[in-house]
Formats: C-alpha cells, sequence, structure tokens
C-alpha cells in the first residue's frame, strides 16, 4: 500500500469516527458559512482530527518524485511551438481572485465569478 492510499484511508478513518462521535452525542458539528467545525467537551474528539490531519499529511507528502535528469526526454520536446492558454477563479467566500494568460478566458472568469457571487448574495440575504 502506498502513501497515498494510507493518506486517503486515514482521512476516511478520521471522518468515519467523527461521524460516530457525533451520533453518540460526545461531539456536536456544524458549518461557519463554509468552514466546517466541532465541538465537543470529551478528549476523545480530537482522535478523527488528528488521523484527518496526517492523512492529508501523507497525502502531500507521498507524491511522486520527479526525476530532473529524465525531466527532457521525448515526451517534451524542447522546441515546442504549442502555446497553451488557461484562465481561472478562485472564490474564497463572495471574493474572486481571477488569474489567466488569455484574455478571452479572463472575460469568461469574470463572468462566471460574477454570477456565482451574485447567487451567493441572493442566498445569503434571502433574497431567492
Amino acid at each position: 500500500m502506498n502513501g497515498r492510499t494510507l493518506g486517503i484511508l486515514l482521512i476516511l478513518l478520521g471522518f468515519i469516527i467523527l461521524i460516530f462521535l457525533a451520533v453518540k452525542g460526545l461531539v456536536h458539528v456544524g458549518l461557519f458559512l463554509f468552514i466546517p467545525f466541532a465541538v465537543s467537551s470529551t478528549p476523545v474528539a480530537i482522535i478523527p482530527f488528528l488521523l484527518i490531519f496526517s492523512g492529508v499529511a501523507l497525502y502531500f507528502i507521498s507524491t511522486p518524485v520527479i526525476n530532473r535528469d529524465n525531466w527532457h526526454d521525448e515526451n517534451y520536446p524542447e522546441n515546442n511551438e504549442k502555446k497553451s492558454h488557461v484562465g481561472g477563479f478562485i472564490m474564497i467566500g463572495p471574493v474572486p481572485i481571477i488569474f489567466g494568460n488569455d484574455k478571452k478566458l479572463i472575460y469568461i472568469s469574470i463572468v462566471v465569478a460574477v454570477a456565482i457571487m451574485v447567487i451567493y448574495i441572493l442566498l445569503a440575504f434571502n433574497l431567492l
């Protein structure tokens, strides 16, 4: 079993234990905006959080390491004339962060981000 699979299993086990503790009434869970939280007065409630944290850490630590000597091979020609166009956005709450190197994709990202912001505001103020 590799590290990535073990990391995913630790995360799932942590969530299963957290759900079990919530069903038993030892942990109260909820959402604040989009951030999940759990409240408990028992020390056993830290076990799922340790499992989830260690699973995430193990998952990201066990990413494959690239061999720098074989980076340029026949699959990656050095004189590649093909140019990629990227564009996107990240929503942090209702605030978008828009990035890209193509104007058309940036404009599309702006339109989608504004639409999501409008829907968020309508839902937040119960206008829908």
